[in-house]
């Protein structure tokens, strides 16, 4: 009776909206009286390759103010319009309202005929997903689920909130909550800009329980209604997708623009840098070789053209990894991304480079001489053309000057001639699962997977044999043989317990991967306490075997993602067999990463830290748990203790520990030496930072002979430099005269 009640409430709310003339939208744009140039002007103003043309797939008042975009199975394309993002006065006009229309080209002419509007009834809109029995919409501060079973592009209930604790940034309200996509693991990804932190959860969840998101990556499973913060930092992500392996790579603005998602990183922020997590003593930088900007200058000197000459400016917005055979074999595997101020299109080629990926400045493309032009998505569509998404506007970037809501374009780049999409294969995917699993095309697989995870058609055997074939067939490309592995995952018939040992690299990665799917990961902060994760003997045992003689960084990067799903007790065996491969000692990514997996343990495990810093080959991992355990000396003296016998076990290594140390104590005066300290000296020698050291620790007898030696005139100068350098950091009382002595 109730549910009927509710739904009956909804239907007459339903009609009351239709009811409704959509709120007629002001243009508050203050920096010009006028209107942009037209639709076809505006695509007559791309500068494009040669054989690559464009037509207008979509503009005013078909769609007006796109900010996300998705497809559905049947190819129709489904555009997030947003009318409610204002000026920096207004920031959000709420007497307006956000809409969801559904458009397709039903001729295949290139521009889109279909039109129909899924719901104009919400507000604060950044992107929309389809799929898993219904539409998602960011609307920030929440995660909405209108359920639409049948697809005939009605809302069968009313939105539901799945999610909530998104929030909106009082400043930098651009930085919020947004892009939807469906990964390969059958979860939902989301983005979050660092301006707008918040604390993500399911409804009712307090707040002591959620995981806090500081900018960075999300993601949600629908059916077990979990969320997790997957990666922590940069500044205003908005545009991600997955390679034909299934890494994730996103774009982002200010510093640095390409980011390849590792679980349980902590990248770069723009200001000081630090974390609100202490332990996070260092975050990852961009993976690329490059900036679109003079590093030189500040970022914010890059607009108007100032960077064109670099790749056009600091701000990316949108992004797809070209996977599809309609474009030349040039363009394929090409990460493309919007680059607001250069208006045109980034082109970045993906390189595997020690553990994971480094990307590389190709020529920019796509470049628009309008400025009207603000390119704001990117897509490869079923047809294998490229889409792009133009809010249309002027002024100020951010549009803090205004909004210009009545116009905006969908733009399809294509080579040669315009394609029209085939989708019999994807039609009988059920009967033929090969010729989906095959297609050139990534978006069939893609599709296909979203379809098998939301009905689990356990009972199609031939799509379970297909698959279990091209998956243990070692002579597939690795690509095809993941499609395969994860169509299995989502029919609930993986079994990746199998695979750790497969010849391939990005196999045995996403084995491990799906292994620990559903532990959950350390907060920004470490674990959860409401969902600690629990051992798993055979498994981790296997893992520590793999960390030891597994030939890639790629799956030894996983292992070290994998870290922060363990029992904080258990980290230390897989981290003591990561640190002890020499060859990673300066990778640019898993020295962090093993030490965002141990950094709990420095309060909840500090002897079994002390060993992996004893084991470990890595200087910059032994700094890090030296400065941590050095950290906490005061209540706990035994590890400082500890950390110096090791500094004399390994006289050749010690100097990582000397330097970690340095770095916990430094700017403090009247240091108690620890105990055993002039033992050690002894046998670790002279060293600057052991010298240092030592006048911290109040040692008169150093102090002593490092005046002799600064006083010296026959003494090396460059010696004579440093040590005076180190007394001076030192603020001995003494020191004045001794300078004195020596300007005389």
């Amino acid at each position: 009776m109730f549910s009927f009640l509710r739904l009956l409430a909804f239907a007459f709310l339903v009609l009351t909206l239709q009811g409704d003339d959509f709120p007629e939208l002001p243009n508050t744009e203050s920096t010009t009286d006028a209107n942009p140039p037209s639709a076809e002007e505006s695509a007559n103003s791309f500068i494009l390759p040669d054989g690559v043309g464009v037509k207008v797939w979509a503009a005013e008042p078909t769609v007006q103010n796109p900010i996300g975009m998705a497809w559905d199975q049947k190819g129709r394309m489904w555009v997030a319009e947003n009318y409610t993002y204002g000026s920096r006065k207004v920031r959000f006009d709420l007497s307006l309202r956000d809409r969801v229309v559904v458009l397709a080209d039903e001729d295949g002419d290139g521009k889109a005929e279909f039109r129909k509007v899924f719901t104009d009834s919400v507000q604060m809109l950044t992107s929309v997903e389809v799929g898993r029995g219904g539409v998602w919409l960011m609307c920030p501060p929440n995660l909405l689920f209108v359920p639409d079973a049948d697809g005939d592009l009605v809302p069968d209930g009313e939105p539901e909130v799945r999610l909530n604790g998104f929030d909106v940034g009082r400043g930098n309200y651009h930085n919020f909550a947004n892009g939807l996509r469906w990964g390969p693991d059958g979860w939902l990804y989301g983005r979050c800009g660092h301006s707008c932190p918040g604390k993500p959860g399911v409804p009712g969840t307090p707040a002591e329980l959620r995981a806090p998101i500081d900018g960075g990556v999300w993601r949600y499973h629908p059916e077990r209604r979990v969320v997790e913060v997957l990666a922590h930092g940069t500044v205003n992500p908005w545009g991600f997708d997955w390679d034909e392996h299934g890494e994730l790579f996103f774009i982002n603005t200010v510093i640095g623009h390409l980011w390849h998602v590792i679980p349980g990183a902590h990248y770069r922020e723009s200001g000081s840098g630090s974390s609100q997590n202490p332990l996070v003593y260092e975050r990852l930088h961009q993976h690329a070789d490059h900036f679109h900007y003079d590093v030189n200058l500040p970022w914010n000197r890059s607009r108007a053209g100032a960077a064109n000459g670099f790749g056009g400016g600091h701000a990316h917005v949108g992004m797809a990894i070209y996977q599809a055979d309609h474009f030349p074999e040039s363009w394929k595997n090409k990460l493309l991304t919007w680059n607001q101020h250069g208006r045109r299109m980034n082109v970045e080629r993906l390189e595997r480079v020690g553990s994971g990926y480094l990307g590389r400045h190709e020529p920019d493309v796509l470049l628009n001489s309008s400025e009207w032009f603000r390119g704001m998505e990117v897509s490869v569509g079923p047809d294998g053309a490229i889409y792009g998404l133009d809010w249309s506007d002027t002024g100020e970037c951010h549009d803090h000057t205004g909004v210009h809501r009545t116009s905006g374009r969908i733009y399809k780049f294509f080579h040669g001639k315009n394609p029209v999409a085939d989708l019999s294969a994807l039609q009988r995917a059920v009967r033929e699962p090969e010729a989906v699993l095959r297609h050139p095309n990534a978006w069939f697989a893609r599709q296909w997977l979203v379809f098998f995870s939301q009905s689990r058609p356990t009972h199609h055997k031939k799509t379970i044999q297909v698959c279990e074939k091209m998956m243990s067939d070692q002579k597939e490309p690795a690509s095809l043989r993941l499609r395969a592995f994860w169509g299995l995952h989502a029919m609930g018939e993986g079994r990746p317990e199998t695979l750790l040992d497969d010849t391939d690299e990005h196999i045995r990665a996403w084995a491990i991967r799906l292994l620990s799917d559903e532990w959950p990961i350390d907060s920004l902060f470490g674990p959860r306490k409401n969902l600690l994760p629990k051992g798993k003997p055979d498994l981790e045992k296997k893992f520590v075997q793999l960390a030891k003689s597994d030939p890639s960084g790629l799956v030894r990067l996983t292992l070290a993602s994998t870290l922060q799903r363990l029992p904080v007790s258990n980290r230390g065996k897989l981290a003591k067999a990561l640190a002890a491969r020499p060859e990673d000692a300066e990778d640019p990514n898993l020295p962090m990463m093993v030490w965002y997996g141990i950094m709990p343990m420095a309060e909840d495990d500090p002897d079994g830290l002390l060993e992996v810093a004893g084991s470990s080959l890595w200087p910059k991992l032994r700094s890090w748990v030296a400065r941590s355990i050095t950290e906490r000396s005061e209540e706990r003296p035994e590890g400082l203790e500890g950390l110096l016998e090791l500094a004399g076990e390994q006289p050749d290594r010690a100097e990582s520990i000397l330097s970690g140390i340095e770095r916990a104590v430094r700017g403090m005066k009247n240091i108690e030496m620890p105990k055993g300290w002039r033992d050690v000296t002894a046998k670790i020698g002279v060293s600057p930072l052991a010298l240092k050291l030592s006048v911290l620790f109040g040692d008169k007898e150093a102090t002593v002979r490092m005046k002799k030696v600064v006083a010296d005139d026959k003494a090396d100068r460059e010696v004579r430099r440093r040590t005076l350098g180190i007394l001076v950091q030192s603020n001995l009382p003494s020191l004045k005269t001794l300078c004195e002595r020596l300007l005389d």
